[in-house]
């Protein structure tokens, strides 16, 4: 008999598999365009992650991390913007269907994690979404053989691996450890 969490997990694979082969599909322009609508959208999810982390009365380093990775990812949003349109002049940015990898993670179990007081679990779960996206871009990164795709792919790569070192070092900052994943 199949568990519910199995058909969960394995709905979730097939979700991330179909989204690994449609990011794999874009060209530079849309790579460019998709990351700056998800980077958009992950501020959004760092911002709520801040203001919900607030009323919970959590550490101050918690919010400020998050407010910290939200600015982060506006930044990120507009060096892109920036860089679609010094490689597109006069262009508008264009729409790419391509579903979040971060966000679609992340967005239910994170309100749920953060009204219960599951820190640990936030941070760990964030953890895994920003490790799952770097791996992802890194990945990608090294089945093109466009050199202008591989550099964002890179650059991207490593955006996702400093928000997951941010969050790593406030975990062991808080909890004294590090994230099981890690342990040895």
């Amino acid at each position: 008999m199949t568990t519910p969490i199995y058909k969960t997990k394995e709905r979730e694979r097939i979700k991330f598999k179909k989204i690994l082969e449609a990011l794999s599909q874009l060209d530079t322009k849309e790579l460019i365009a998709h990351w700056i609508d998800q980077e958009v959208k992950e501020a959004e999810m760092y911002y709520r992650l801040y203001t919900m982390s607030k009323e919970v009365n959590w550490d101050e380093q918690i919010p400020k991390l998050f407010f910290s990775i939200y600015k982060d990812c506006l930044e990120h949003a507009e060096a892109l913007l920036k860089l679609y349109r010094t490689m597109y002049p006069g262009e508008e940015v264009i729409k790419v269907n391509v579903p979040a990898l971060e966000v679609e993670l992340s967005e239910d179990r994170l309100r749920e994690l953060v009204f219960k007081g599951n820190l640990r679990g936030i941070l760990e779960y964030l953890m895994g979404t920003e490790k799952i996206a770097h791996d992802v871009y890194s990945y990608l990164a090294e089945q093109t053989t466009d050199e202008k795709v591989r550099a964002t792919l890179i650059w991207l790569a490593e955006i996702e691996n400093g928000h997951y070192e941010k969050l790593r070092r406030l975990y062991v900052t808080l909890f004294g450890d590090y994230p099981e994943e890690e342990e040895e």
